[in-house]
């Protein structure tokens, strides 16, 4: 039955990006130390710690980090694989933020497969807040995060004609003539996911500047893809004529039996794709 092939598919081809964004965070440029402040400077920076509010014109010119940094906000938009969407953030520390964003993308279609009609509509995308970590002087983070009210998912409708044969495990079913197959199909995920993610940039930068250019890789654990997959309609076997050999797929123990095989034989093959990727590009704007 390759429509539902299909089906399986498109959620299965999407998730397989997880090795390539997870590889690709390798590619991250790796973080530059400041150089070495002169002693005066430091002077100046632990006198401005102990006094934030009488920070010195001369520890900003030579590039200091401003301690006043916790209590700044920042917002940004970004588009990725997962969608487009937006960030707010706080700073709560020199080298901590925590963020909150959401991301959101949608495509349905129609198509005919093996006679069949099939509708299927894919979803990415649900909240996120994130604790970025900023080990070095610079833009190079490090995100857990967990992701809530996931939206990340495939739906699809298929109407099989009358008199179409359809293929289920080890069992062949015609359409009936007088009460046609309809069947629905979905494929979903865990509503709330851990993640990890590397990223460069900050929303929120310490030097002072208002934007910034933030790039994120990564991913989120989703659990098992869960198929379901239900008919509704009569099933003929199609070694004997109509009517004698439909009925109602409810009733039919053998399309039951062969539909249940299905199902757990694409569960399986769905298991791999437990880790969903991250990968996005932003501007972002701080206040």
């Amino acid at each position: 039955m390759k429509w539902f092939n299909c089906i399986v598919l498109s959620f299965g081809a999407f998730l397989t990006l997880s090795l390539h964004a997870q590889s690709a965070a390798m590619l991250l440029p790796a973080s530059h130390e400041l150089a070495a402040s002169t002693s005066s400077s430091s002077s100046s920076i632990d006198e401005t710690e102990t006094a934030p509010s009488q920070m010195s014109s001369a520890s900003l010119g030579s590039g200091a980090v401003p301690t006043r940094a916790p209590g700044r906000f920042g917002v940004s938009v970004h588009a990725g694989i997962n969608g487009v969407g937006g960030d707010f953030a706080v700073a709560v520390a020199r080298h901590f933020n925590v963020r909150l964003g959401a991301q959101y993308f949608a495509y349905s279609g129609s198509f005919q497969e093996e006679g069949a009609d099939v509708k299927a509509a894919l979803r990415l995308g649900g909240g996120k807040a994130s604790l970025d970590w900023f080990p070095f002087h610079n833009g190079l983070h490090v995100s857990p995060m967990v992701v809530f009210l996931n939206q990340t998912g495939v739906r699809a409708a298929v109407i099989v004609p009358p008199g179409q044969t359809i293929s289920l495990d080890n069992g062949d079913y015609v359409s009936s003539q007088a009460d046609p197959l309809h069947g629905s199909a979905s494929v979903g995920v865990w509503k709330t996911s851990p993640g990890l993610t590397i990223g460069w940039g900050n929303i929120i930068p310490r030097s002072g500047k208002h934007f910034s250019f933030p790039v994120e890789l990564g991913f989120y654990y989703v659990g098992q893809p869960t198929l379901k997959v239900d008919f509704t309609g009569s099933a003929c076997d199609p070694s004997e004529p109509e009517p004698l050999g439909c009925q109602p797929v409810q009733e039919d123990e053998g399309f039951q039996r062969d539909l249940a095989a299905f199902i757990r034989r694409n569960n399986n093959n769905l298991s791999y794709a437990s880790f969903l990727p991250v990968a996005s590009f932003g501007v972002g704007y701080s206040f």
